[in-house]
């Protein structure tokens, strides 16, 4: 008659735990110290559509936007993920950059909505918003839609 013997994993179990913990905790500690802010950012910028919302309409206004990606598309949930956001410290003012599409298909032109606001009794009033062409290379170019610096 054989002797039963226990799983491997049961056997290991105790070290494959330890194991599993002394990896999570070294990923853990490489992490930069501002992903927590940065998260919570990104918490609130959510709660607050209105700033990116806002300021993709009056750059949908914009008739050499429009000349280059077409008429642009609605920002998907995603969007904000993709981009950046930092808020100041009393949380008054904004700094968001989000990617913009738009319908021609033609060309693969990638682009970024970048939006500075500045909370004043509250509700949002937009300092600069602009939109910077990354690509193709012949594109490539800073359109200013607004600037009240």
């Amino acid at each position: 008659m054989t002797a039963y013997k226990k799983p491997w994993f049961k056997r290991k179990r105790t070290w494959f735990s330890l194991f599993f913990l002394i990896c999570m905790g070294l990923f853990l500690s490489t992490l930069p110290k501002e992903l927590p802010r940065n998260v919570a950012y990104l918490a609130k910028a959510y709660s607050e559509p209105e700033i990116a919302e806002g300021a993709l309409e009056i750059v949908k206004s914009n008739p050499k936007i429009i000349a280059l990606l077409g008429e642009l598309k609605p920002m998907s949930q995603f969007d904000m993920l993709e981009g950046s956001v930092g808020y100041s410290k009393e949380g008054d003012s904004v700094a968001i950059t989000i990617h913009v599409r738009g319908d021609k298909k033609k060309k693969k032109v990638r682009a970024n909505m970048d939006v500075l606001a500045q909370k004043i009794n509250n509700k949002w009033e937009y300092i600069n918003i602009q939109v910077r062409i990354k690509g193709p290379v012949e594109l490539k170019q800073t359109i200013p839609i607004l600037d009240k610096q």
